[in-house]
């Protein structure tokens, strides 16, 4: 799908948040190794990009900020998303992860054939097939055994393509909120959902006040200059362009997490993964060229 016109910029914009988002293992295990361990990293990083959010939406007050239970929903699914992502990488191998998140094509056709009345067409069946598969291939422990989860790892990442499935239905059941309140939304809910997990799971303890503030700084710069922009990038493209161009190009992002994790991990990555990997991105493709084409932005027209 080579972008044409007015389709470049906005195409650019999603391969540039895909690859971001394969990197995105980077910073969030950095912040780790410097004291923020486990979700207090990620209480860091979306409180310091929510708080970034507020002076933005307080210019915008004019505008209305939507607070119906439909829009709070998307985002909390969103942020828990965001959440059970972070620790899933930080405990986790990369592309095993990232493999299993890309599920999530497959639980956003079931949930839209059960709750949006999609009709289940002969791609979109062959898509939830493929997918299925490639992650029982990456689960299957041996002979016999049931294709389950087997760490926590595998659990928060199917999980973490559920919610953001579950996110994205609602989203189109109910309408879009607009970019930013979705955007302040969800990284408030993460915020407070990474705090209740920091609260009440067991873990190392926590740094001094001035190990704290040391690493809060990198932790906010992060946020502002990485994870805001990769999101509206994301929401800007994915607003622009039809809906199964977004999914190929978002590809991006496995090539991203595999080659820099090549790179930079000695994690291993067998041939249950090669070949379970393969079928879940052939699934992901191939959702994304039965998707149907997106309305045209007014923008654009």
């Amino acid at each position: 799908m080579i972008p044409r016109g007015r389709d470049t910029v906005p195409s650019f914009a999603i391969v540039t948040a895909a690859v971001m988002w394969g990197l995105w293992w980077i910073p969030v295990r950095q912040l780790d190794e410097r004291g923020l361990t486990g979700d207090r990293s990620s209480l860091a990083l979306y409180a310091a990009a929510a708080l970034a959010l507020l002076p933005v939406l307080a210019l915008r007050r004019n505008h209305g900020l939507r607070l119906d239970m439909p829009a709070l929903a998307a985002g909390a699914l969103f942020g828990g998303m965001l959440v059970a992502w972070n620790h899933a990488l930080l405990v986790g191998t990369v592309v095993r992860v990232t493999l299993l998140f890309y599920t999530a094509p497959v639980w956003a056709t079931l949930f839209g054939f059960l709750f949006l009345g999609d009709r289940p067409t002969l791609h979109r069946l062959l898509g939830i097939a493929l997918g299925l598969v490639g992650a029982a291939a990456i689960l299957g422990a041996g002979p016999g055994d049931l294709p389950l989860p087997r760490n926590v790892s595998d659990w928060l990442a199917v999980a973490g393509a559920v919610m953001f499935a579950g996110s994205a239905t609602i989203t189109r059941r109910v309408g879009e909120t607009g970019e930013l309140e979705r955007t302040f939304f969800a990284f408030a809910l993460a915020a407070l959902m990474a705090l209740a997990l920091v609260l009440w799971l067991p873990g190392p303890a926590p740094p001094s006040g001035a190990a704290w503030l040391k690493n809060l700084l990198p932790a906010a710069l992060v946020a502002v200059f990485y994870l805001i922009p990769l999101t509206w990038l994301l929401m800007w493209g994915a607003g622009r362009l039809a809906p199964g161009r977004v999914a190929i190009l978002l590809l991006f992002e496995v090539l991203a997490a595999a080659v820099s994790a090549a790179i930079l991990t000695d994690e291993p990555f067998g041939p249950r993964e090669w070949i379970g990997g393969a079928l879940i991105l052939a699934a992901a493709a191939l959702e994304g060229r039965s998707a149907p084409p997106a309305a045209e932005h007014p923008e654009d027209a």
